[in-house]
């Protein structure tokens, strides 16, 4: 078990103790996904080949801290799990302070078996991105125009009675032709959920279209009209302010 207050590194097997028994989660699931697509074609009209680095938070595998909860027992079970402050495009460097140390952050999670099982979508996720890119949607999520939300409905672990498998990710520009998909995270849900009505609604966006807008340096579902339209806003409220 892990003892108090010891940091998970995001990348070792989990050992926690359900039942006064103690079982081991290996995390490689999660690691070393890569989605690449041929002949993308940039704004500029230049056509190559991208890379997409795909990188789960542990938020696929957790629930968030509760009041109710008993952090000591959590803790003395393994599954209070504590990690490092890591840069935000790239959730396996951790964060540094001043004098080289990492930064332990305050986000507490805990380890749910549920979510860890539903994690195990996770590369067929990949490989269904992979394999139809093009045809991919999403959508903003409610009340933040940089996280992406879509909908996995192949699905093969977790409750089968469930109905898709959500998953919300941002999207960041890592070079010329290279991006990291952070997934924020991932869970199933029902038929009747919100979020599976909205993927089926008429408001979703063709992924590679937010692909295109982030390697533009816009948000997501920030086109070039737009950022015209806002630029040229800003510049005459700057203008009345001078007059």
């Amino acid at each position: 078990m892990y003892p108090n207050n010891v940091v998970h590194d995001g990348i070792s097997s989990i050992e926690v103790e359900i039942d006064g028994i103690a079982q081991v989660f290996p995390l490689d699931h999660l690691f070393d996904h890569v989605v690449k697509v041929e002949n993308f074609k940039f704004e500029d009209q230049r056509i190559e080949t991208i890379s997409i680095e795909v990188r789960p938070t542990n938020h696929v595998y957790s629930r968030a801290l509760e009041r109710s909860d008993n952090e000591k027992q959590l803790s003395d079970s393994g599954h209070l799990l504590i990690k490092y402050e890591h840069h935000e495009d790239r959730p396996h460097i951790a964060k540094l302070d001043r004098y080289g140390q990492k930064i332990v952050s305050s986000d507490k999670r805990v380890f749910c078996s549920e979510k860890y099982l539903s994690s195990q979508n996770i590369p067929l996720f990949v490989k269904s991105l992979q394999e139809s890119s093009s045809n991919f949607c999403i959508l903003a999520n409610k009340g933040d125009d940089r996280t992406c939300l879509t909908g996995f409905f192949e699905f093969e672990h977790g409750e089968s009675e469930k109905h898709c498998y959500v998953v919300l990710f941002k999207l960041h520009r890592l070079s010329a032709r290279d991006l990291s998909m952070v997934i924020e995270t991932a869970f199933l849900v029902d038929e009747d959920d919100f979020r599976v009505k909205l993927l089926q609604g008429k408001d979703t966006k063709p992924f590679l279209i937010a692909v295109r807008n982030v390697f533009a340096k816009r948000p997501p579902f920030q086109g070039p009209a737009l950022q015209k339209s806002k630029k040229g806003y800003k510049k005459k409220k700057k203008a009345r302010r001078k007059i």
